[in-house]
């Protein structure tokens, strides 16, 4: 669950500093694009907390997903989704 202290100014200065260190995006299915820069979106909640008090949101703690996806995009983000993150796989086990 992500905390009700962190605010929306916290996302956004968040998102800048990650997008500023180049920081390797190791997001699987979402991202948010940050002058021209993919940043994880667990990654920018877990550092939001720590400029709201201090202390780093560690990633275990909430989901991703749809959880952060729309505390993002209330904040102001756009959320966009890696091209073939839906494609599934087919497996023959028949033989």
């Amino acid at each position: 669950m992500i905390p009700k202290y962190i605010q929306d100014h916290h996302i956004q200065l968040a998102v800048s500093a990650l997008a500023s260190a180049k920081t390797d995006c190791n997001a699987t299915k979402y991202f948010v694009a940050e002058n021209g820069h993919k940043v994880a979106p667990k990654r920018i909640i877990a550092l939001a907390a720590f400029l709201a008090c201090g202390a780093v949101l560690p990633v275990y703690r909430f989901s991703g997903g749809r959880e952060t996806n729309n505390r993002l995009k209330r904040a102001g983000l756009v959320v966009r989704e890696f091209e073939g993150a839906n494609i599934q796989l087919e497996l023959n086990l028949d033989n």
